[in-house]
């Protein structure tokens, strides 16, 4: 039975552009629905289930009701678990699988967060130097957890794990290296191996996909991010998960 995927999406939204990634990566037929989720009208609050948040996957089919399902994380457990999955995104042993799911929590509780409060804090305050501190320990953190076997976070193939962070892994190297001077370390064993990670997805196919208009793409981050960098924007991302 033929299955209509309607992918509401913002372009800028680094938590949306985890499900776009492995929409791309599973080469999955989709309709794109740009969004504009800061205005909530009683019909976009209907489609997202109350979240009035980006992504948003809606499945239809024939004599089904429409299954609509929030949430970059649980977006991807869909597609892992859809029919005929014949890419998982999720490893198949059971060990990694617990791994996968711990990686994708420690990637908010310790990094995304961090990121946020580095990029909306004054350069050079406490607020901005304890933010930075806790940021690399979480990156940090995050690279030792990563396999021997380069370049993806378990090896050969990329799975959730890496779809989920390279979006933020994008914006710390554009936005804190404008907004804040801020660079990742590039020596030490631990930062070695990030860095080949992060090369291996700067050109992983279905990442780029997901970056249109790739000559003006940074540019329209900096210019989205810039009420961030002034301590505007969002004040939920900067709560720890």
């Amino acid at each position: 039975m033929s299955r209509k995927i309607d992918f509401y999406c913002a372009w800028y939204c680094p938590f949306a552009q985890r499900t776009w990634i492995a929409l791309e990566h599973l080469a999955l037929t989709y309709n794109y629905r740009e969004t504009d989720p800061y205005i909530k009208t009683e019909r976009w609050l209907k489609l997202s289930r109350g979240t009035g948040q980006v992504p948003v996957l809606r499945i239809t089919a024939p004599l089904e009701d429409p299954l609509t399902i929030p949430d970059s994380l649980h977006t991807l457990e869909y597609l892992d678990e859809r029919p005929s999955s014949a890419s998982p995104l999720y490893p198949i042993t059971e060990r990694d699988r617990v791994d996968t799911r711990f990686w994708l929590d420690r990637q908010g509780s310790s990094i995304i967060a961090y990121f946020y409060r580095l990029l909306k804090a004054q350069s050079g305050s406490v607020a901005a130097i304890t933010a930075e501190q806790k940021m690399l320990a979480g990156v940090k953190d995050f690279s030792q957890g990563m396999s021997n076997s380069a370049p993806f976070f378990f090896g050969a193939q990329p799975t959730a794990v890496d779809f989920a962070f390279a979006p933020f892994a994008l914006r710390i190297e554009i936005l804190l290296a404008h907004y804040q001077g801020f660079q990742l370390p590039t020596t030490g064993k631990d930062w070695s191996r990030y860095h080949i990670w992060w090369q291996a997805m700067k050109v992983l196919p279905a990442f780029v996909a997901t970056m249109p208009e790739q000559d003006t793409y940074r540019k329209r981050l900096l210019e989205f991010y810039y009420p961030y960098s002034i301590g505007g924007g969002q004040e939920d991302v900067t709560k720890i998960t």
